[in-house]
């Protein structure tokens, strides 16, 4: 895959998060893949894991429907190989309590035959939680 596939296969990627169109997040996705919101699950329900594609897809259809996303902006783009480096912002509304506060999160994402097979997301857990 070259530069260009791999940042079109990101920006789907995200336009599906924002939209929260699982049809779109599940087809972005490899039947093997990881996906894991870093941090310390005792402090914080969203610091979560799912290995495999139906584990994956559930992890962010809890996580679309727990909050939503507008006003979203690459700021960094990094692409290496097969990896990219990505931080982002959004505005998040948590859907339970109306709260909504903006910040920026960092992916660290791992692509192999146009599928995503890795994301470690970086993000406040203790504004998000």
């Amino acid at each position: 895959m070259d530069r260009n596939d791999f940042e079109a296969c990101l920006k789907s990627f995200y336009k599906a998060r924002v939209e929260g169109d699982m049809d779109a997040l599940g087809e972005a996705f490899a039947q093997n893949a990881k996906f894991q919101v870093v941090g310390s699950p005792e402090f914080s329900m969203l610091a979560a894991s799912a290995e495999g594609h139906e584990e994956v897809i559930g992890l962010l259809r809890t996580i679309a429907d727990s909050f939503e996303l507008d006003e979203f902006a690459f700021l960094d783009l990094l692409i290496d190989g097969n990896n990219a480096a990505i931080r982002w912002r959004a505005r998040v509304q948590n859907v339970t309590s109306g709260d909504s506060f903006t910040t920026e999160l960092a992916d660290f994402i791992e692509i192999d035959g146009g599928k995503i097979t890795s994301v470690n997301e970086f993000l406040d857990t203790a504004l998000a939680g």
